[in-house]
């Protein structure tokens, strides 16, 4: 594992740090509560969304993946989410159950990606199930946001499913890597 200064300033990299510079933005708006503000709120969550899938293809094209984009990107995604998240229960009528339940898989992840980085001086790879998980996330949320009741049930459940999985994924991963010599 290798994380340089210069790292930082990967165009991927930065791609990544401007998704987490437009959330107290769009947290700005959406506290606002009025129509408008939701519609602004969208846009700037909806770039940062998409920028997500942008930041990857980037580094690939580039060829600019780095140590610090491998831990920054999944990072920015979990604070998103689970800000997200927390904003949607505490507001809207997002469960709570769900809420913690996607706090213990990031914790979980978040501490299992440490020991491994300290103990094994090796960065987690997040896998394309999780990235999925993420994605239907951003979409369950995204629908509770603008109330679209029976999607968001649908999408709702299709995450939970998918934490689980990606939650017991993550654990064999972390579990498999350390016992290795």
């Amino acid at each position: 594992m290798q994380i340089k200064k210069t790292d930082l300033l990967l165009w991927p990299n930065l791609l990544t740090l401007f998704r987490l510079f437009l959330l107290p933005f769009a947290f700005y708006f959406l506290l606002k509560k009025t129509n408008s503000g939701l519609v602004i709120a969208i846009i700037l969550l909806g770039i940062a969304y998409f920028s997500d899938i942008f930041d990857g293809y980037l580094a690939r094209k580039l060829n600019q993946i780095s140590d610090l984009g491998r831990i920054l990107d999944p990072t920015v995604d979990k604070i998103i989410i689970a800000s997200l998240a927390i904003y949607l229960t505490v507001h809207h009528s997002f469960p709570l159950w769900v809420l913690i339940l996607l706090l213990i898989e990031y914790s979980a992840i978040s501490i299992g990606g440490i020991i491994l980085i300290k103990k094994k001086k090796m960065v987690p790879t997040p896998t394309l199930f999780g990235k999925y998980t993420t994605s239907i996330l951003g979409i369950a949320l995204f629908f509770y946001l603008i109330n679209l009741t029976f999607w968001k049930e649908v999408f709702l459940w299709i995450g939970v499913g998918m934490i689980l999985i990606t939650l017991f994924t993550y654990v064999r991963m972390f579990i498999l890597n350390l016992s290795k010599p």
